[in-house]
């Protein structure tokens, strides 16, 4: 019984660990397509009406900067990455040897 319990517990973490990743994902696509929009619209913009001035290179840095950093956040340093990092300062502190 107790078995069953513990596996069906883990099998809802695992659930909703997918699931709070996957929002965080989308809300990252959402992300990258009002950047595309806002920027191209204000390239539009600049381009038409003052083309001897690219101004539109502020926007598109202003905005990549944190669309830059959000993708970091959700494909490079992810709760995985944070779960491997404690791990391996666990293993150090538990492979430490004390010399006397």
């Amino acid at each position: 019984m107790e078995i069953i319990m513990e596996s069906k517990y883990q099998e809802e973490d695992r659930y909703f660990k997918a699931k709070k990743r996957f929002n965080k994902i989308k809300a990252f696509y959402l992300h990258l397509l009002i950047y595309f929009s806002v920027t191209g619209t204000i390239i539009f913009i600049n381009l038409k009406f003052t083309p001897e001035l690219q101004w539109f290179w502020y926007s598109v840095v202003g905005g990549g900067i944190p669309l830059l950093i959000h993708a970091f956040k959700i494909y490079v340093f992810n709760d995985y990455w944070e779960e491997r990092k404690i791990q391996k300062i666990l293993n150090k502190k538990d492979n430490k040897q004390i010399w006397k």
